[in-house]
C-alpha cells in the first residue's frame, strides 16, 4: 500500500503557530488569553480544529491575544476585522524574588483600550496573587483565588491609592489609607510567611496598583 503523505497546514493556520511563538508564548498561555482551553489551542495548530468554526468569541479572543486581524487569523477577507493595535507585551512575576531579578515567570498581553491612562508602559507588570506577598484585609481585589494585579512600578504616590511595598524584606498590598494606621497588620498570603504588625515603621512603596485581571 502507497504511503500517503502528510496534508500540508494552511497559511493561516502555520502563521497562528509563528505568532504564538513570535511573541515567546505557550499554547497554554494563548489559550487563556483567548479565554479557551490548552487542548482546543493544541488541535488549532495542528490542523484538527480550523479557526473558522471557532464561536464569534474565541476567534475575537484568538485574534487580540496574537495581535492579528481576523483575516489572518480565518485565513479569508473580512471586511472591517481590524480589532486595533498589537497589544502590549507586559511581565508576569508570580513573586517579589522574580520581581526583584527582574526574571519574570510569563509573560502578558494587554490590549491599548486597556491601558491604564497616564501609566508608563514600561514599568507596568503583573503580579500573580495569591504568592509570596503580605496584605492588608481591605484591597479592592479578591486575595483567595487567582489574580494578577496589573502594577506599575516606580509610581507617583496617589490618595486613596493601592500601593505594592516591601518591609523586612517581604512584599506586600496596602492602600494608601494604611499608611497612616497604627499599628499596621500585613497579612501572609502563603503558608510560610509571617504575620507582621508594624508600629511606626512603613513600607517602602514599590508600586501602584492600576487594575487586576481574575483568571
Amino acid at each position: 500500500m502507497p504511503r500517503t503523505s502528510k496534508r500540508p497546514l494552511p497559511r493561516h493556520v502555520l502563521r497562528i503557530g509563528e505568532r504564538r511563538r513570535e511573541l515567546g508564548l505557550t499554547q497554554e498561555e494563548l489559550a487563556r488569553m483567548a479565554g479557551f482551553s490548552t487542548s482546543l489551542m493544541a488541535k488549532i495548530e495542528r490542523g484538527a480544529v480550523d479557526p473558522k468554526t471557532l464561536s464569534a468569541q474565541y476567534l475575537v479572543g484568538l485574534a487580540k491575544a496574537l495581535g492579528l486581524t481576523l483575516s489572518e487569523v480565518m485565513g479569508e477577507e473580512v471586511p472591517g476585522d481590524d480589532l486595533g493595535s498589537v497589544p502590549f507585551s507586559l511581565p508576569v512575576y508570580t513573586s517579589p524574588e522574580e520581581l526583584e531579578r527582574e526574571r519574570p515567570a510569563s509573560r502578558a498581553f494587554l490590549a491599548p483600550a486597556e491601558l491604564p491612562r497616564g501609566a508608563v508602559v514600561e514599568r507596568l507588570a503583573f503580579l500573580e496573587v495569591p504568592g509570596r506577598w503580605l496584605a492588608t484585609l481591605d484591597l479592592p481585589f479578591p486575595t483567595a483565588r487567582r489574580v494578577w494585579v496589573l502594577t506599575e512600578l516606580r509610581p507617583l504616590l496617589q490618595p486613596q491609592a493601592v500601593y505594592l511595598g516591601k518591609v523586612r524584606g517581604y512584599a506586600a498590598f496596602f492602600p494608601h489609607e494604611a499608611l497612616e494606621r497604627d499599628p499596621l497588620a500585613l497579612y501572609p498570603l502563603h503558608p510560610e510567611l509571617p504575620t507582621l504588625w508594624l508600629e511606626e515603621e512603613r513600607p517602602e512603596v514599590l508600586g501602584l496598583v492600576r487594575g487586576w485581571r481574575v483568571l
